[in-house]
């Protein structure tokens, strides 16, 4: 079995490390590393990128499966060889002598630069402690991979090791919800979900790397109603830069100019489909008109806009179907439109005692030409610091039981309704989507680290809803309590904040599949 002490040097002074050994295996661990450094004894070499490295068959078969199936089994030819050379791709040339010498040293330098080409290196060579190592490195940066434009890459990696055999359009969708039916393996998941959800809701602090979007994936992540942007208008704006980053790399590839305009008209029709143009807001339609890119497609457009124009000018629902179901489904906005955030002192917060806060929405899904459309008041009021429950008599009809004082350690969120007068009076209805967005903080970036959504009905009968455990306890009242093994933190510069979210649905016509769901970034 192998024993090898490990740690990575981060940037940020964070290491992973073993138990410390005793003196025998500390002094046999500097004798391994001399025969590295001094390339004593070496019996094989390795040829990567033109670059010859001496090294020893035994410590390449006990760090690898891989090269323990290549030079132990004697039917193949590489068995016999003294000198391999083994195709690698630039960026794992650059870092294959860290590689190799981690073999030896079981120390390793991770950072944002060298961290995927050597995850490539130690996936395809299956040196496990050394993925987890680079696993565990990235899901600790995963903020710190977006605000770097790598986090896309990062996903789609995962994603591209753990693909099935058969893929589909509902497939690529699939991998943006929070679902099984996508078959991650256990290492992988963690990362995975992490990716998934960091971009999903974050999309503003992935700006720089959403031009690295392969075409289905940024097709599946189009078609989801969670997806947290700042109206639909900022979302058609990264497609656009998407769409031109596209073209433009596809310039270099082809010189033909017709076969480059005819893609760039296939990619735009295909990818501009899941825009949600009745969420655009007439006014902003119109002034999309200038846009290069809706003169370069301007058939496609003007029916897209047209359409939209319709939702929003003509009082009458169109019959519901597939398509349109998505169209008229507003995702998570954080404009003032659909909601409002609120940032909280975390030292004024006292115990079991509640932060309330008033926000306003529009009133309907469609602004119906409306100079000023209607708004709707909602009284937003959270317990941070447990609930209390004083005694209390309960009596029934043969007994009565005296009901102690209780304190429960859990984060409640209640959502009310502010009704008014004419419809105090009135028999009403009306149907929603609630969304709390929580921040945190992660190597001092800030992002929505949860997501809790729930679709009620507002009538005369409930006016009010409360929302339990959208955040964990223990990460709020204890300060140095991480919210989970990835250096994450609700204490943001001595703040909590959060987003709240409440937009209508129109029913037959917008999605509902919603239901209740807490989601987190980190697992």
């Amino acid at each position: 079995m192998k024993r090898r002490r490990m740690s990575t040097e981060y940037e940020m002074d964070h290491s992973y490390a073993m138990p410390n050994v005793n003196d025998n295996s500390n002094a046999l661990l500097k004798k391994i590393q001399n025969v590295y450094v001094n390339r004593l004894l070496t019996d094989i070499t390795l040829v990567v990128g033109g670059v010859s490295y001496p090294a020893h068959r035994f410590m390449l078969c006990i760090s690898s499966d891989v090269f323990e199936s290549m030079l132990m089994n004697s039917k193949r030819s590489d068995s016999h060889q003294n000198v391999i050379e083994l195709q690698e791709v630039p960026l794992c040339i650059e870092v294959f002598p860290l590689f190799l010498q981690y073999f030896y040293t079981g120390e390793i330098t991770l950072e944002h630069n060298n961290i995927m080409p050597m995850l490539v290196l130690a996936d395809k060579y299956n040196v496990k402690d050394l993925t987890v190592l680079c696993v565990e490195y990235m899901c600790e940066h995963i903020a710190d991979a977006a605000n770097q434009g790598q986090l896309v890459t990062w996903f789609q990696y995962v994603l591209s090791i753990n693909q099935p055999m058969m893929v589909n359009a509902a497939y690529f969708c699939k991998i943006w919800q929070d679902t099984e039916c996508i078959k991650v393996k256990p290492l992988w998941n963690k990362l995975f979900k992490a990716c998934r959800n960091f971009i999903k809701w974050n999309i503003d602090t992935c700006v720089d790397c959403f031009n690295t979007f392969q075409c289905d994936v940024l097709v599946g992540l189009l078609k989801q109603s969670d997806l947290v942007v700042l109206d639909e208008i900022q979302l058609f704006k990264y497609v656009v830069s998407w769409l031109n980053y596209q073209t433009a790399k596809k310039l270099t590839e082809c010189n033909d100019s017709d076969t480059v305009e005819e893609y760039r008209i296939s990619l735009t029709e295909h990818v501009m489909s899941y825009i949600r143009y009745p969420m655009i807001p007439p006014r902003i339609i119109a002034q999309l008109l200038v846009e290069p890119v809706l003169k370069q497609n301007m058939n496609f457009f003007v029916e897209k806009m047209a359409a939209a124009m319709e939702y929003n000018m003509i009082k009458k629902e169109k019959q519901s179907n597939a398509k349109n179901l998505l169209e008229c489904t507003p995702r998570l906005y954080t404009c003032p439109r659909w909601g409002d955030e609120f940032s909280i002192c975390q030292k004024s917060i006292k115990d079991f005692l509640s932060v309330k806060k008033e926000i306003t929405t529009n009133s309907d899904l469609f602004e119906r030409d409306q100079e000023k459309p209607d708004r709707t008041h909602w009284n937003v009021e959270l317990f941070l610091k447990g609930l209390w429950f004083g005694k209390a008599l309960w009596i029934s009809w043969s007994d009565s039981l005296v009901l102690p004082e209780m304190i429960v350690k859990m984060v409640r969120a209640t959502i009310e309704l502010k009704l008014k007068k004419d419809e105090k009076m009135r028999t009403f209805s009306y149907l929603v989507r609630v969304a709390i967005l929580v921040y945190a903080l992660q190597n001092k970036i800030t992002h929505v680290v949860s997501v809790v959504q729930k679709v009620v009905l507002f009538n005369n009968e409930q006016v009010k809803i409360t929302i339990d455990d959208f955040m964990v306890y223990d990460a709020i009242n204890r300060p140095k309590t991480n919210i989970n093994d990835t250096n994450v933190s609700y204490i943001i510069y001595e703040s909590l904040k959060f987003h709240v979210i409440i937009t209508p649905i129109v029913p037959g016509l917008t999605d509902t599949h919603i239901g209740t769901r807490i989601q987190h970034v980190h697992f």
